[in-house]
Protein backbone atom coordinates (compact mmCIF):
# COMPACT_ATOMS: atom_id res chain seq x y z
CA UNK A 1 0.00 0.00 0.00
CA UNK A 2 1.31 3.14 -0.99
CA UNK A 3 1.61 6.29 1.06
CA UNK A 4 1.71 9.61 0.05
CA UNK A 5 4.33 10.91 2.09
CA UNK A 6 6.90 7.91 0.81
CA UNK A 7 8.08 9.65 -2.76
CA UNK A 8 11.04 12.14 -2.99
CA UNK A 9 9.96 15.42 -3.57
CA UNK A 10 11.41 16.85 -7.12
CA UNK A 11 12.37 20.06 -7.66
CA UNK A 12 8.76 20.56 -9.11
CA UNK A 13 7.38 19.79 -5.86
CA UNK A 14 9.51 22.10 -4.18
CA UNK A 15 8.21 24.89 -5.59
CA UNK A 16 4.50 23.99 -5.26
CA UNK A 17 5.16 23.30 -1.61
CA UNK A 18 6.85 26.73 -1.50
CA UNK A 19 4.02 28.18 -2.89
CA UNK A 20 1.60 26.34 -0.93
CA UNK A 21 3.23 27.60 2.32
CA UNK A 22 3.41 31.11 1.31
CA UNK A 23 -0.42 31.30 0.12
CA UNK A 24 -1.34 30.33 3.56
CA UNK A 25 1.26 32.17 5.34
CA UNK A 26 1.93 35.75 3.59
CA UNK A 27 -1.84 37.25 5.35
CA UNK A 28 -0.74 36.55 9.29
CA UNK A 29 2.70 37.70 8.55
CA UNK A 30 1.90 40.48 6.67
CA UNK A 31 -0.55 41.56 8.95
CA UNK A 32 1.48 40.66 12.26
CA UNK A 33 4.15 42.88 10.43
CA UNK A 34 1.52 45.81 9.82
CA UNK A 35 0.67 46.23 13.49
CA UNK A 36 4.59 45.86 14.51
CA UNK A 37 5.55 49.21 11.59
CA UNK A 38 2.25 50.65 12.56
CA UNK A 39 3.45 51.19 16.45
CA UNK A 40 6.79 52.56 15.46
CA UNK A 41 5.03 54.73 12.71
CA UNK A 42 2.84 56.21 14.36
CA UNK A 43 5.44 58.19 16.96
CA UNK A 44 7.21 59.55 13.61
CA UNK A 45 4.02 60.21 12.39
CA UNK A 46 3.17 62.73 15.25
CA UNK A 47 6.87 64.18 15.25
CA UNK A 48 6.41 64.97 11.61
CA UNK A 49 2.40 65.86 11.98
CA UNK A 50 2.07 63.28 8.63
CA UNK A 51 0.19 60.21 7.82
CA UNK A 52 1.85 59.22 4.65
CA UNK A 53 4.16 56.84 6.11
CA UNK A 54 1.07 54.45 7.73
CA UNK A 55 -0.66 54.39 4.32
CA UNK A 56 2.75 53.02 2.82
CA UNK A 57 2.35 50.18 5.36
CA UNK A 58 -0.81 49.16 4.56
CA UNK A 59 -0.53 49.32 0.92
CA UNK A 60 2.78 47.22 1.38
CA UNK A 61 0.95 45.18 3.44
CA UNK A 62 -1.25 44.41 0.93
CA UNK A 63 1.02 43.98 -2.24
CA UNK A 64 2.75 41.56 0.28
CA UNK A 65 -1.01 39.30 0.74
CA UNK A 66 -1.61 39.90 -2.98
CA UNK A 67 1.13 38.12 -4.02
CA UNK A 68 0.54 35.22 -1.62
CA UNK A 69 -2.32 34.89 -3.05
CA UNK A 70 -0.72 34.56 -6.18
CA UNK A 71 1.31 31.90 -5.24
CA UNK A 72 -1.70 30.06 -3.61
CA UNK A 73 -3.74 30.68 -7.09
CA UNK A 74 -0.24 29.28 -9.19
CA UNK A 75 -0.32 26.23 -6.15
CA UNK A 76 -3.81 25.72 -7.05
CA UNK A 77 -3.49 25.62 -10.92
CA UNK A 78 -0.49 23.25 -10.72
CA UNK A 79 -1.99 20.69 -8.54
CA UNK A 80 -5.75 20.99 -10.94
CA UNK A 81 -3.07 19.95 -13.70
CA UNK A 82 -1.73 17.23 -11.95
CA UNK A 83 -1.51 13.65 -14.00
CA UNK A 84 -2.47 12.51 -10.43
CA UNK A 85 -5.95 10.88 -9.73
CA UNK A 86 -7.64 12.66 -7.51
CA UNK A 87 -8.02 9.81 -5.23
CA UNK A 88 -4.12 10.70 -4.51
CA UNK A 89 -3.36 12.43 -1.18
CA UNK A 90 -0.83 14.73 -2.16
CA UNK A 91 -2.93 16.30 -4.83
CA UNK A 92 -5.80 16.57 -2.25
CA UNK A 93 -3.55 18.09 0.28
CA UNK A 94 -2.67 20.72 -2.44
CA UNK A 95 -5.80 21.38 -2.97
CA UNK A 96 -6.70 21.98 0.25
CA UNK A 97 -4.05 23.86 0.69
CA UNK A 98 -4.30 26.61 -2.30
CA UNK A 99 -7.66 26.73 -1.10
CA UNK A 100 -7.29 27.57 2.19
CA UNK A 101 -4.22 30.08 1.34
CA UNK A 102 -6.81 32.06 -1.11
CA UNK A 103 -9.31 31.92 1.81
CA UNK A 104 -6.37 33.13 4.07
CA UNK A 105 -5.10 36.33 2.02
CA UNK A 106 -8.89 37.05 1.20
CA UNK A 107 -9.63 37.22 4.96
CA UNK A 108 -6.09 38.92 5.95
CA UNK A 109 -6.69 41.72 3.26
CA UNK A 110 -9.63 42.60 4.77
CA UNK A 111 -8.34 42.18 8.45
CA UNK A 112 -5.23 44.65 6.83
CA UNK A 113 -7.99 47.33 5.54
CA UNK A 114 -9.90 47.12 8.92
CA UNK A 115 -6.25 47.84 10.48
CA UNK A 116 -6.24 50.68 8.07
CA UNK A 117 -9.35 52.65 9.44
CA UNK A 118 -7.89 54.49 12.54
CA UNK A 119 -5.23 55.48 9.91
CA UNK A 120 -7.51 57.17 8.05
CA UNK A 121 -10.08 58.33 10.39
CA UNK A 122 -7.66 59.92 13.09
CA UNK A 123 -5.16 62.50 13.56
CA UNK A 124 -2.20 61.42 14.13
CA UNK A 125 -1.80 62.75 17.37
CA UNK A 126 -3.33 65.36 19.73
CA UNK A 127 -1.88 68.27 20.38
Amino acid sequence: MPSSISRPASSDQAWLLTFLWSGLMAGPFAWAALLEVNYVLSYVSCEVRSKWMLHLSTAVALIIVGLGAVAAWRAWRASAADEAGPQDTRVARARTMAVGGLAMCAWFALVILATEIPAVVLRPCTP
